[in-house]
């Protein structure tokens, strides 16, 4: 039994592996994040916790504004942490509540 392949069809597999190759690696690294959750979770925990209340300590002082900057991306980074979201957005939350703890300590 012969079988032919047209140049159509040979066209169209590499096209769809040269596209498919470049979602892999940034679903790779997706992946990767997600099976190395608990030893990224106990960093972020020790970078939150930290980055907040110096934040908190130095910059803020009485002004509700600047606490409630402070507290609330930083609540919500580490409740999403409390319920087992995907990695993708604990990474995002907790990176907007270091880059506003920077951003108040910086400018304090």
């Amino acid at each position: 039994m012969e079988t032919t392949i047209s140049k159509q069809q040979s066209i169209n597999v590499s096209a769809k592996s040269q596209t498919s190759h470049a979602n892999t690696a940034n679903a790779n690294i997706w992946d990767t994040i997600e099976f190395n959750r608990y030893g990224i979770i106990a960093m972020l925990l020790v970078i939150l916790g930290c980055m907040g209340g110096f934040a908190a300590s130095y910059s803020a002082g009485n002004n509700e504004y600047k606490i409630a900057l402070i507290v609330f991306p930083t609540i919500l980074s580490l409740a999403f942490i409390l319920a087992v979201m995907p990695m993708r957005l604990i990474i995002w939350a907790s990176t907007i509540a270091v880059l506003l703890d920077i951003a108040l300590l910086i400018a304090q």
